[in-house]
């Protein structure tokens, strides 16, 4: 879609606010990063994060008087609103998608600069300058196979989401964080095209009776349902909506779309876990895949709306992106 497409357009009705923003870090020792960086910059900044707000020093956020106050709990111990039990929003979705580039070089000699995006969603759009000081903080301790220290050289933040256009919004030399007037929306859907081609970056970890689902037996519901119940629970939880995101609203439309051209792969990835002291196995699907059929306008929004969000396990760690193309226009 070309950027002119992205502009000028209000969000679709009952989605929060997103802002993304861009770090812009420079190495200060060579830094060599693993295979998928997700989770080495994920828990990096929470540590860096816990390090900056923590007050208590609990060794835990469970039982803490500040729960539903402090920063570190909202991003990374999500806790249930206010007034209502853990029942109704099971596996609690974070408000931030990290956005890692998987082309990305891993290897970085002293100097050399690298980005790391995330995308806030609603309330945490505010929180932006805790992030920045964590970061700082994070960058000290070091990233990567060796503890490569990195710095903060900038912070950009896209005018509108979608538009490729990135607005410089904090300077560590003056040290001035430049809070924008309005938080950008999400950008709307333009006209549903006939047919769509997705494109998934990161892997995609969907599960279905208990098992993640393989490319050979992926089916459009198997996307459409965890997306939509992702966007829903967003929504709820973040400043939005939830009805215009209902899955009952859309699972009798699954026969009206068809699936097409499906070139999807398994992709293996192994991270170690500081917290439960192992290897776990995240691998996904990546690939590309087309979608068309009459019902197709009637989910285009929701599925606009989840190249910001991402879908699926380990959207924490930036997993389950994707970008969506026009058939016309697809490479």
């Amino acid at each position: 879609m070309s950027e002119d497409d992205h502009r000028g357009r209000v969000a679709p009705a009952g989605f929060p606010a997103i802002a993304r923003l861009r770090f812009r870090l420079r190495a200060l020792d060579p830094i060599e990063l693993p295979e998928y960086a997700g989770s080495a910059w994920r828990g990096l900044l929470g540590h860096g994060l816990r390090r900056t707000v923590c007050v208590t020093r609990q060794p835990t956020c469970a039982g803490c008087l500040l729960t539903h106050a402090c920063c570190y709990s909202l991003l990374f111990e999500t806790p249930p609103p206010p007034g209502h039990d853990s029942a109704g929003f099971s596996a609690l979705p974070h408000p931030y998608v990290l956005d890692i580039d998987p082309r990305a070089p891993r290897h970085h000699a002293t100097g050399d600069h690298l980005d790391l995006g995330i995308t806030l969603l609603g309330t945490a759009i505010d929180q932006a300058p805790y992030l920045i000081h964590a970061l700082a903080n994070a960058g000290q301790l070091g990233i990567g196979r060796d503890h490569g220290r990195f710095a903060v050289a900038a912070l950009h933040r896209e005018s509108a989401p979608g538009s490729d256009t990135w607005v410089q919004v904090y300077d560590p030399g003056t040290g001035q964080y430049q809070q924008q007037p309005a938080a950008p929306l999400t950008p709307p859907a333009p006209p549903a095209p006939g047919a769509v081609r997705m494109h998934i970056s990161t892997p995609l970890r969907i599960k279905r009776d208990g098992h993640f689902i393989a490319p050979r037996d992926f089916t459009l519901t198997d996307l459409c349902h965890p997306l939509h119940i992702r966007l829903q629970r967003l929504a709820a939880l973040y400043g939005g909506q939830p009805q215009p995101f209902e899955w009952s609203r859309a699972a009798p439309l699954m026969d009206g779309l068809a699936l097409h051209d499906c070139r999807l792969r398994w992709h293996d990835w192994t991270r170690y876990s500081s917290r439960q002291g192992s290897l776990m196995q995240l691998g996904g699907l990546l690939g590309e895949l087309t979608i068309q059929g009459p019902a197709l306008a009637e989910v285009w929004p929701v599925l606009w709306a989840g190249q910001w969000t991402h879908v699926g396990k380990g959207t924490a760690f930036g997993l389950g992106a994707y970008r969506l193309a026009a058939v016309d226009d697809a490479a």
